[in-house]
């Protein structure tokens, strides 16, 4: 499922109407029955008031109410801004209301009092105040009226995104409408899943309302919403005539004297993922507490100084290298003078996709230029931290443009970037980026990332084993790592360990093959 800006929305909707001939109104229409369906699913009696704005979205919102009012429900309408500021087709919807007889109230300041009586009478208020439209700070009567909100005791549905939250920044307003339920049409947007916009969309829906597929393809939309029927196709195949050959051969290197549990938490990851073979190695000072942690991967002693890799110990993966189809490099690694040479040698010798994560990525952020000369395909998995120390900048700022940084980040070095945090962003090098919306606040807890670099691994030793693509393998390893993190907490969000989210893996996995049928996708908003 494709996710577009505010610009590339209008673009296709103008196209679908000028070009395709769809007239706006029919758009609205279906835009406005979406909606309807939704409320009469989750809300089949109750008071409904409608807060609709002086825009398309208040013009969704009239629909709204005439559907609802057809079906006898009890609905109050209140239409905001100046006259002379109504499009056309918000305009045309008032006409029709008036000549179906309903009544819709004009908001002045004299309605203060009728407003606030009607909102906390309702089961349902109705967010088609500005929708899209949404930039910077709320003028009156805006303010007031979220500021009422906040205190009804019913359900918020807003209608394409709550009034307050920029569609393309995710920046949100002082006074920002807390929805429930968001009902978007088309295509999600990208204020959707930026925080801090994010936190008031509730849970998300996306409702058809038939853009045509020329409109789609006409404008060659490329960031995407990872989705479940996508991924399912996927998946490794397991053959009934295979070997642990057939399934790819990870080799990961991690670990420290005072990291141990890192490396162990990655290779159970990589096998439970999948992979046939796994060769965990650590440094020979690390070894025996490793070993005893673990014992279904293959152990390769590395030379260590000062209980971490030796500087010069990469030597020893050239004699190997042609084992494996993919390695990966950091957990626990920690970070030593001389470790970015040690990772420039290893990123000069490894023409297999390799990953980097925790501290190979602080090693690598000393010296940027390495990437320049790898062999084979690279795949980064910072948090906003890490990525803030490869872009010179801090957290903050990364999280403020997490799109635009992955992205550039991304096609500057022609890398994969996966930038953790909710929601996850997979960056590519040729400028795509996906968004995966699984996961809980479960995953909140250290050694979850060294979880991720595992089934990385594991995953993409099987698409190379297969010969297929790893840009799938990356996708399919994200997901499913916040799928096993959504399971473990239906048990406590709270309580989760890394190794929860492990012993999940294969239930994740087994969830993925149930593909729901249907053409609306929701996202719960934890």
């Amino acid at each position: 499922m494709y996710v577009v800006s505010t610009q590339q929305m209008r673009d296709i909707d103008r196209f679908t109407i000028e070009q395709i001939g769809i007239p706006s109104l029919v758009l609205m229409e279906n835009a406005g029955v979406a909606v309807v369906r939704e409320i009469e699913k989750r809300w089949s009696t109750g008071a409904v008031v409608v807060l609709a704005g002086p825009g398309n979205n208040g013009g969704d919102g009239l629909v709204i109410a005439r559907h609802l009012l057809n079906k006898r429900r009890d609905v109050k309408v209140w239409i905001f801004g100046e006259e002379k500021k109504r499009s056309d087709d918000c305009k045309r919807q008032l006409e029709i209301m008036q000549n179906c007889g309903y009544a819709v109230n004009v908001w002045t300041q004299k309605s203060e009092e009728a407003v606030q009586t009607d909102i906390k009478q309702a089961t349902v208020i109705v967010d088609a105040l500005l929708g899209t439209g949404t930039k910077g700070e709320l003028r009156p009567p805006y303010p007031f009226i979220l500021e009422k909100l906040k205190d009804c005791p019913g359900e918020v549905l807003a209608v394409d995104i709550p009034t307050g939250v920029n569609s393309d920044t995710g920046e949100a307003a002082q006074y920002t409408v807390q929805a429930n339920v968001t009902v978007t049409f088309a295509f999600p947007k990208w204020g959707h899943f930026l925080y801090p916009g994010a936190d008031y969309i509730g849970e998300l829906v996306v409702s058809d309302i038939s853009i045509p597929l020329r409109a789609i393809d006409e404008f060659l939309l490329r960031d995407m919403v990872l989705t479940k029927e996508q991924l399912r196709k996927e998946l490794p195949e397991r053959r009934a005539f295979s070997h642990k050959g057939t399934y790819g051969h990870a080799l990961i290197l991690a670990g420290s004297k005072e990291m141990t549990g890192a490396p162990v938490l990655s290779a159970s990851a990589g096998l439970r993922t999948g992979c046939g073979l796994l060769t965990l190695a650590v440094p020979e000072s690390a070894f025996p507490i490793v070993a005893s942690k673990i014992n279904e991967p293959v152990f390769w002693e590395w030379p260590a100084e000062e209980g971490r890799f030796a500087c010069g110990s990469h030597t020893l993966l050239r004699q190997r290298i042609a084992s494996f189809d993919v390695v990966a490099i950091g957990p626990g690694l920690s970070t030593w003078k001389g470790g970015n040479n040690w990772l420039r040698e290893i990123i000069n010798m490894v023409d297999v996709p390799l990953i980097l994560d925790a501290d190979a990525l602080n090693l690598l952020s000393e010296n940027l230029s390495i990437l320049h000369e790898k062999k084979g395909q690279i795949v980064l998995t910072p948090h906003p931290g890490e990525m803030g120390r490869l872009c010179g900048c801090s957290a903050v700022e990364i999280e403020r443009d997490r799109v635009g940084y992955a992205r550039s980040f991304a096609q500057d070095y022609e890398v994969y970037v996966v930038l953790k945090g909710t929601y996850t962003l997979i960056a590519t090098p040729n400028g795509k980026v996906f968004i995966n919306t699984t996961g809980t606040a479960a995953l909140a807890k250290g050694g979850t990332g060294d979880v991720l670099t595992g089934m990385l691994a594991g995953m993409l030793a099987q698409k190379v084993a297969q010969d297929e693509t790893i840009e799938a393998g990356i996708q399919l390893a994200v997901y499913l790592h916040g799928i096993a993190g959504r399971i473990c907490s239906e048990k406590s969000i709270h309580a989760t360990l890394a190794g929860d989210i492990i012993d999940n893996i294969g239930p994740a996995i087994k969830s993925l093959l149930v593909a729901s049928s249907s053409p609306v996708t929701d996202f719960p908003g934890n």
